[in-house]
């Protein structure tokens, strides 16, 4: 393998000599097109993950008959190089440079305006001072009203507390299991990458883009990483589950339905 080829471009004159349209190898995959064009034009900045990235290439590569260690191998030099050089790479910023021409002007107004400073400090210290403020005439507390003979106190009335009327809130119970098992629905509300994994054995890839729908149907639960929580709704045997977590957040091995729930059936 050519150190000077990139993995993008390796895998996608592997994919032309197998004589795949990138159509043919996304659907073969079981990948978005828009994803295997990024990956063959080696821009991996939209992916928050780089280990997602890894394994991804690793699983790739053997779809198309590649020595899937070594493309591993040549991404992770690929990448270290671009770091090193400052490149985009997988979005490293560029370091902001400071210009000291700019930074000139600001100085010399600075310098400037130092002895106007200290020419007004030092009249300032040298007026009068001001006078002290008078004390604050101290105000004798008045001695409460004798009680009226004869006359009892009225008593005070008690207060009465309202009890708060807002009912406890309640969790949407999970819905029941069909008689095939369970129906798991995503809809994608913004871009994001999703693993799912299915009763601990199938494992399905997916790149969402706004408006994008998936489903998968489980026996037992399903285990799901995304790399935009708030980015999918979940419906899981046509019933809408809350919101997993928050706009780009990151998480990894969420059950659906959740462990407690599953235990209980």
């Amino acid at each position: 393998m050519s150190e000077r080829a990139t993995v993008g471009s390796i895998l996608r004159e592997r994919r032309e000599a197998k004589g795949l349209t990138r159509d043919q190898a996304a659907e073969a995959a079981r990948i978005k097109p828009v994803f295997l064009q990024a990956m063959e034009e080696d821009d991996y900045r939209f992916l928050p993950d780089e280990l997602y990235v890894v394994r991804f290439l690793h699983e790739y590569a053997a779809f198309l008959g590649l020595d899937a260690t070594a493309i591993r191998s040549q991404f992770v030099r690929q990448t270290s190089h671009a770091q090193a050089a400052g490149t985009a790479g997988l979005g490293v910023k560029e370091p902001v440079r400071i210009s000291l021409r700019r930074l000139l002007p600001v100085a010399l107004v600075l310098l400037a305006a130092v002895p106007v400073i200290v020419i007004g400090y030092s009249l300032y210290t040298q007026g009068g001072k001001p006078a002290p403020t008078p004390p604050r005439p101290v105000v004798a507390p008045r001695a409460p009203a004798a009680p009226t003979e004869g006359a009892a106190p009225a008593p005070a009335a008690p207060r009465e507390i309202q009890a708060s009327s807002a009912a406890p809130r309640e969790m949407p119970a999970i819905p029941a299991p069909g008689p095939e098992g369970h129906l798991l629905r995503v809809q994608a509300t913004d871009v994001t990458w999703l693993t799912v994994t299915i009763d601990g054995r199938e494992v399905r890839d997916v790149l969402l883009q706004p408006g994008d729908t998936v489903q998968w149907r489980a026996r037992e639960r399903y285990l799901i990483t995304v790399g935009n929580a708030g980015g999918i709704h979940l419906i899981l045997n046509g019933q809408a589950l809350p919101p997993i977590g928050r706009p780009g957040q990151v998480l990894r091995n969420v059950p659906i339905p959740p462990a407690s729930e599953a235990v209980s059936r």
